[in-house]
């Protein structure tokens, strides 16, 4: 059983959070993702270490395997995954391979636990539906009307919990790319500037600063009014004046490319403190070109496809789908006959 040092390093790629909110991957697991690892950084060369199962299912990719595959898998104790993770140059800081996996694990866990709360979240229970009945009772067969309540809350509760995991994992993927840092404003390398124009102790956060370059970028999915809405749009156009003051080069990353005159102001503010600013299509070569050694490989090998796969196949009118409870199990589908089933657990 691993301990001490050696088992804070490798609880580094097999677990986060704690109590009801822990997520621990099984050791042939860990193997698993530092196999990807090495074929993904070294043109899918086989190595001594990998063992026929483990190699064959890290080559179908982090995107083709299933529970099925994983359960398949030989048996590793974990002092087994800690001698892979040796082998496989994790361990060595000035390698790309740790980077590599420290960010593939953390998108890897973020997938399992999302997995989980598809089997688990609960339909919802008649007190939570009920008041907003009163819209529409009457409108149709009131059975029909309660499943389609039923099914719309799963729905809506199930993207809460979609887009909270996006948001603790998207950014730290992307700091992780850079190989930067997030800071807090206490810790912040970027401060307030007073009426004249002067740095105060007041810090501002910062999503992601790498020292090497005396870069920090502002990282954004898209760029909305909701921010000017609030008032906080004036913060937003003030972060790159600040950042120049402290005589850092701020980046401006949107990777939705939908133009907004909010979007126009803030890339001419970047622009004006001697920054830069990439938006679309730009901002994936931006990432690319600054990614530290490798990683411009995860960028494009699990980040900017999923974008242009979803560009391209999301319409603007969805195809029909059909959502059936088959008790232990959810099943979405269409009349091709494609099919996208959850296992579910008891509630």
């Amino acid at each position: 059983m691993l301990r001490g040092s050696k088992l804070k390093f490798y609880r580094q790629f097999a677990s986060h959070g704690t109590g009801d909110t822990l997520v621990l991957i099984e050791p042939k697991e860990v193997v698993l993702l530092a196999t990807i690892t090495r074929l993904d950084l070294h043109a899918g060369r086989r190595e001594s270490w990998m063992d026929d199962a483990t190699f064959a299912l890290a080559q179908r990719g982090l995107y083709a395997i299933d529970a099925a595959q994983l359960a398949a898998l030989p048996p590793v104790t974990d002092e087994q995954a800690y001698e892979v993770l040796h082998l496989a140059a994790v361990d060595d800081n000035d390698q790309p391979e740790y980077l590599y996996m420290s960010t593939l694990a953390m998108l890897y866990r973020r997938r399992v636990k999302y997995a989980r709360i598809l089997q688990t979240q609960p339909f919802p229970t008649a007190n939570q539906i009920a008041p907003r009945a009163i819209l529409e009772y009457g409108l149709a067969d009131a059975d029909l009307l309660f499943a389609w309540m039923s099914w719309r809350k799963l729905a809506y509760d199930l993207d809460n919990r979609s887009a909270q995991e996006t948001g603790y994992s998207f950014e730290p993927i992307l700091v992780g790319c850079l190989g930067g840092t997030s800071l807090g404003a206490k810790v912040s390398v970027v401060h307030r500037l007073n009426a004249q124009g002067e740095p105060t102790p007041e810090g501002r956060q910062v999503d992601c600063y790498v020292e090497a370059t005396q870069t920090v970028y502002e990282l954004k999915m898209r760029m909305t009014i909701a921010a000017s809405g609030q008032g906080r749009f004036s913060e937003e156009l003030s972060f790159p004046k600040e950042a120049a003051a402290a005589g850092l080069t701020p980046v401006l990353i949107v990777l939705d490319p939908t133009p907004s005159p909010r979007l126009t102001e803030l890339r001419q503010a970047y622009l004006d403190a001697g920054g830069r600013c990439a938006v679309g299509e730009a901002a994936w070569q931006l990432l690319a070109a600054n990614a530290e050694a490798g990683m411009n490989t995860f960028i494009e090998t699990y980040i900017h496809p999923v974008f242009a796969a979803a560009a391209a196949g999301i319409a603007p009118q969805p195809t029909a789908i059909t959502l059936r409870n088959q008790g232990g199990t959810l099943e979405i589908s269409d009349d091709t006959g494609r099919r996208y089933t959850i296992s579910r657990k008891p509630q």
